[in-house]
């Protein structure tokens, strides 16, 4: 089962990421691949066991399912339940971390995953074409609404 882990400090303070991250139905506001994210049975967006539905290119569903969610760490980890992905098994960890020295965000997400053949082209895919981007994106969707 291979596990993927991408981190980068954050030009914001970590209050600021973690009140978008923690927002499970907000997906779309900084996951540039997601154009529409929606919280199925009238779900709280931080209430465990609550199921996200994001509509990705051409229309496709991905459901996910919030496992947990920790203010005090500010923790969210949550499952890959449907869509048409190359996993299986997939759950993922996202945690934003202060970094004491300055008061920014260190952001770390991590995720297992089981893949049918060779794993390494999926954990770079979603290394670089997710982690990656979105991480960028979130740092500029936050800075961009402390202005």
């Amino acid at each position: 089962m291979p596990q993927v882990t991408y981190s980068k400090v954050l030009d914001a303070s970590a209050d600021q990421v973690w009140a978008l991250v923690r927002d499970f139905g907000a997906l779309a506001q900084w996951f540039p691949f997601v154009s529409n994210c929606e919280l199925k049975d009238g779900a709280r967006p931080d209430q465990v066991g609550a199921v996200r539905v994001n509509t990705v290119a051409e229309g496709a569903l991905i459901e996910e399912t919030l496992l947990e969610l920790s203010d005090r760490d500010r923790r969210l980890v949550y499952s890959l339940t449907k869509g048409d992905v190359p996993t299986t098994d997939y759950s993922a960890t996202l945690t934003i971390h202060e970094v004491s020295a300055d008061g920014r965000a260190f952001a770390e997400w991590s995720a297992r995953f089981d893949v049918s053949g060779d794993p390494a082209p999926i954990v770079k895919w979603v290394r670089q074409d997710i982690f990656q981007i979105c991480l960028d994106e979130l740092e500029r969707v936050v800075k961009q609404s402390a202005r």
